[in-house]
């Protein structure tokens, strides 16, 4: 433990003391003494010191102002630069994440779909519209069973459908294709 008063800074600091005494019993007896420095430029004149103490950036011994030897200081910055580093990286993937989900739950609501890719006329499965609508559709990809049924119960009630009609089935069942209800 080092003993109070040993160093040039200590020895320092006791003659501030000492005068800032001496300035303050003489304001005390209501001599008209200036005060100089200003409290404030002292305390400002501190800060900047013990800023400088604790980056190794003032004179004096192997030890710095907090107790640690340079390399022990060395050791430490390192450690908290890594720490930093390693927090920076977290924030930026939890930043990404967020980022990708994000764009997750809103891309699917800004994606339209189109009746064609490339080239080839594919059905449309859905239409984005205030208007409370059902489009009734049938694929007619693969038999002729029921077509016929549904077409009549269709008509019966007056409702509107679309078929979408593979090549070939239209080649096999021609005569319907052109079947308006």
């Amino acid at each position: 433990m080092r003993k109070y008063g040993t160093n040039w800074n200590d020895k320092i600091k006791l003659a501030l003391y000492e005068l800032e005494g001496k300035m303050q019993r003489d304001a005390a007896a209501g001599r008209n003494v200036s005060v100089w420095p200003e409290p404030e430029q002292v305390e400002a004149w501190t800060a900047e010191r013990q800023r400088q103490r604790s980056h190794g950036q003032y004179c004096g011994g192997s030890v710095q102002a907090d107790g640690l030897t340079k390399e022990e200081h060395k050791r430490r910055s390192f450690v908290q630069a890594v720490l930093l580093q390693v927090a920076k990286s977290a924030a930026f993937a939890l930043a990404t994440i967020a980022l990708i989900q994000g764009a997750g739950r809103m891309l699917p609501d800004s994606v339209t779909v189109s009746n064609t890719v490339n080239g080839r006329e594919l059905p449309i499965y859905c239409v984005k519209t205030d208007e409370n609508k059902v489009a009734l559709s049938f694929d007619a990809a693969w038999g002729n069973e029921d077509t016929a049924t549904i077409l009549d119960i269709l008509k019966k009630h007056n409702v509107k459908a679309t078929f979408f009609m593979t090549g070939g089935w239209v080649a096999k069942w021609a005569y319907m294709k052109n079947m308006k209800y």
